[in-house]
């Protein structure tokens, strides 16, 4: 008999077993400690009140991760993670933790729910469909791990320095983007300001510089780098955060940029794969109107 528990319910020895074993030959080695799971857990803010996990005979199966947002007085729902392991795989364990996740949504009142999933993940986004899920957009997570190249001749606008969360009041702050974009996701990240010569914002850029044990930078990841959408020299302001983000960067540090919408982001998109970025990892992005 299959039974649905709230991970708020469990032991976090039960939801790392759920875990890894949902995600056994994944795509890419995603395994967790206890201590890396919470670590996932707290830092995209989800909910073990709102997340499940599967269990057949007290053995968990499968497991589903849930996060909620409100931006602009609308609740949006993450599925960060949704996983099945393998010998329970076609036997309908998917089906119910996804009936049951929406369930929850709709208690919890959510307006939008929305996931990823990896492009030839066929079966998964199969499934997503067959809940009512659509694709609305292709996403790619970037790297480089090269010397920058010049971006721009001269510096045409004043650049101001500040936090992830001031930028999430700006008028044309995309917080209906991917989920690990969100200022929410950039803890102890830092944000850039561009404005024109009356002061006003017209573009911002958030990212978060990794360092290692010793000090030592390793990593910078761009959450999200956009420019007013009014504006018709989009470009040049968009050239020049990336170049304040990364100029700094030696050729052995990692650029990252993960879950860039290349529709919906799509004049930073090119710029990044003009620059060298390369896709590591494709997904679909998927959103489902629950009211």
């Amino acid at each position: 008999m299959l039974q649905i528990k709230r991970l708020s319910e469990c032991t976090l020895e039960e939801a790392v077993r759920a875990w890894n074993a949902g995600f056994e030959g994944y795509y890419f080695p995603i395994q967790l400690t206890i201590e890396s799971f919470l670590q996932r857990v707290v830092g995209e803010g989800l909910s073990p009140s709102l997340s499940i996990i599967a269990f057949y005979h007290d053995e968990p199966v499968g497991i589903v991760l849930n996060g909620i947002r409100e931006f602009q007085g609308t609740l949006i729902a993450w599925n960060g993670g949704t996983g099945v392991a393998p010998a329970f795989r076609k036997t309908g364990v998917g089906t119910t933790l996804m009936e049951a996740t929406l369930d929850i949504y709709q208690e919890a009142g959510v307006e939008l729910a929305t996931l990823e999933a990896i492009s030839e993940n066929e079966r998964a986004i199969g499934l997503y469909k067959k809940f009512g899920y659509e694709i609305v957009d292709e996403l790619e997570y970037l790297q480089f791990q090269k010397a920058m190249p010049r971006l721009l001749d001269a510096e045409t606008f004043q650049v101001e320095t500040t936090v992830p969360q001031r930028v999430s009041h700006l008028p044309f702050y995309k917080g209906r983007h991917p989920w690990q974009t969100q200022w929410q996701s950039a803890k102890n990240g830092e944000a850039l300001l561009v404005k024109d010569e009356r002061g006003c914002d017209i573009g911002y850029a958030y990212y978060r510089r990794v360092f290692d044990a010793t000090g030592k930078h390793e990593k910078t990841v761009l959450f999200q780098c956009e420019a007013h959408p009014a504006r018709d020299d989009a470009e040049p302001i968009l050239r020049l955060l990336l170049t304040k983000i990364f100029s700094d960067c030696s050729d052995k540090v990692v650029k990252v940029v993960p879950n860039v919408p290349i529709t919906y982001s799509s004049a930073t998109d090119s710029i990044l794969k003009e620059i060298g970025f390369q896709p590591i990892v494709k997904q679909v992005w998927m959103q489902k109107r629950m009211r």
